[in-house]
């Protein structure tokens, strides 16, 4: 518990730190880094000393089992979260396709001193939208020389550790399994394919593993620190009297929560509301924790959101999460957890467990909540919220319900439970995937012809996820339409000008001040032949000055060219 607690303080103090002196430094540098990451040790020495290590549970044969498999599925999975081939830049999960391109520009793109509240990297004109805690923490490795895929990969996997462990504290084998080989019943078409595959990929409960703990970079902080808090108010308001974290370290981690998952700042909120009401002898206390947190939450929320910005997206969904579900969807969808969740509610309404009730109780309430009330653009987003609602309810599920099972019942309820998970991950785990993003020469190559100009520089470009000025942490005028809308940002008015002005280069001399860009980068692919520079080699592109463009001066297909070679 000890390790735990000063991992996750170390991580939240260096990144908080960082986000605070980077205001007056004008942006992260060697000296703010270096300040950061000082003050996160001292940070880490603090919880070391002031965090109570209980005994720790008994580790069996199943829990051995469950924590290995969780440490083979974590290796395959962040050893191979972004790796070369060649000279091919490949991601394992189809799902990082996208996501890893998004993650590499934040990074990149902070790492390079820009000042602080940054200005959106993938859309003009507006504050970055986005909770950059763990894509701010890789910008300090990077900036003290740390490459980034490396960095990337050794973020991951210690995180990954530290939430098998915490996954293992909270909730035993059960816990870990739970979330490790989620899923519903789609992975039994393995008895009519014969082939492992993602089972779960084209379904809305995806095994969870996969689809958030490997693409949701947050979550690799924002993970264990929850099951860290959780444990801690379960052991101070149910169990012990005492949490084994001090209530500094439980300030810390709540109120910078927002900067690392907004989501999961809003799972622990509404855990503490129910604490507030059902423990009655302990709301004072309960009211000087939150009071002491809302200041400096409400900044970090203010920070993430462009001061409530973005669209929230909050709305009802009248069919629920499945929108054209019908019964057997959701049964497709869920499985054994359904009806599980129906007998647990029934069982906490016949048999009072203070402790049951307010945790899993509140859980199951809002698990009901999130699959007819969209909290997010993207009604997807809600599996960040059913996620908690599951890992909470997982324990009580053990104990009330499962562990009283004759053996083979017990045994049948978990195959139930696990097996299309279990199948799911195999599948998505396997040698067959690896997917490109990018080619080493051509980065290499808009690296060096970008360079000299200013980070604060916006280009324009086409739209897509893996652009190379994307991938380098530059500033685009609009970037890859998925990353936009799920964001909550209103960007429909300046993707559709800069589609018009790449599509007529003559509207450039109006459209480059309405964009903010002050230049255009077009790829071979991205110019007719009979525009193209006589030296434009294939798999190459043309960046053009446009800060030099006024009405009525030629289009940009006339200005001075710096041409972009591909490197051998």
């Amino acid at each position: 518990m000890k390790a735990l607690t000063a991992c996750l303080t170390f991580g939240f103090t260096t990144v908080l730190a960082a986000i605070a002196l980077a205001f007056p430094a004008g942006g992260l540098g060697p000296g703010v880094t270096g300040l950061a990451l000082t003050l996160g040790t001292l940070g880490a020495g603090w919880a070391w000393h002031t965090t109570r290590d209980p005994s720790k549970p008994a580790m069996g044969a199943w829990d051995f089992i469950v924590l290995t498999g969780f440490a083979l599925a974590s290796l395959r999975a962040f050893l191979w979260l972004i790796y070369s081939r060649g000279d091919e830049i490949y991601v394992l999960s189809p799902n990082n396709l996208g996501d890893m391109s998004l993650h590499l520009n934040f990074v990149r793109y902070l790492a390079s001193g820009i000042p602080f509240w940054p200005e959106s990297s993938i859309l003009t004109g507006v504050p970055l939208t986005y909770p950059l805690g763990s894509d701010l923490f890789n910008s300090l490795l990077e900036i003290c020389g740390v490459e980034t895929g490396r960095g990337l990969i050794v973020v991951a996997l210690i995180s990954a550790g530290l939430t098998g462990y915490a996954l293992w504290r909270w909730a035993g084998a059960f816990g870990v399994a739970a979330f490790l080989f989620s899923g519903g019943l789609a992975g039994f078409a393995i008895f009519k394919t014969f082939t492992f595959e993602d089972f779960q990929a084209g379904l809305v409960w995806k095994n969870l593993f996969l689809s958030m703990f490997v693409t949701q970079r947050g979550l690799l902080f924002a993970l264990p620190a929850g099951l860290l808090l959780l444990i801690a108010w379960r052991d101070r308001f149910f169990r012990t009297g005492g949490a084994p974290v001090s209530p500094g370290i439980q300030l810390l981690l709540y109120a910078g929560m927002p900067i690392f998952s907004l989501h999961t700042f809003l799972f622990l909120s509404l855990i503490l509301l129910a604490l507030f009401v059902a423990k009655a002898s302990f709301r004072r206390e309960l009211l000087r924790f939150v009071g002491a947190a809302f200041l400096p939450a409400t900044v970090a929320i203010l920070l993430v959101t462009g001061g409530f910005s973005t669209s929230a997206g909050l709305r009802w969904l009248p069919r629920g999460l499945l929108t054209d579900g019908e019964v057997w969807d959701w049964i497709w969808n869920f499985g054994l957890i359904l009806p599980a969740g129906l007998a647990l509610a029934i069982s906490l309404w016949r048999h009072p467990d203070p402790e049951a009730r307010c945790l899993a109780g509140t859980s199951l309430g809002l698990f009901v909540v999130a699959c007819f009330v969209a909290f997010a653009p993207w009604e997807w987003d809600n599996m960040k919220l059913l996620m908690w609602c599951w890992l909470v309810v997982a324990p009580t599920l053990w104990t009330k319900l499962i562990l009283p099972l004759p053996a083979q019942a017990r045994a049948a309820v978990c195959v139930l439970l696990f097996f299309s998970g279990a199948v799911s991950l195999v599948g998505g785990l396997d040698g067959r995937h690896g997917y490109s993003i990018a080619k080493h020469s051509e980065l290499d190559a808009w690296k060096v012809s970008v360079n000299g100009i200013s980070t604060e520089d916006r280009f324009a470009c086409a739209p897509d996820y893996n652009h190379p000025l994307i991938l380098l942490g530059r500033k685009v005028a609009c970037g890859y339409e998925g990353h936009l809308w799920s964001h909550g940002l209103d960007f429909r008015p300046k993707l559709n000008l800069l589609k018009e002005a790449l599509a007529d280069p003559a509207l450039w001399p109006s459209a480059a001040p309405a964009l903010e860009v002050q230049w255009l980068a077009l790829r071979a692919q991205d110019i007719p032949p009979a525009q193209a520079p006589e030296d434009l080699l294939e798999g190459g592109a043309a960046l053009y000055d446009l800060s030099v463009l006024e009405p009525g001066r030629p289009e940009p297909t006339r200005l001075p060219v710096r041409v972009v070679s591909p490197l051998p």
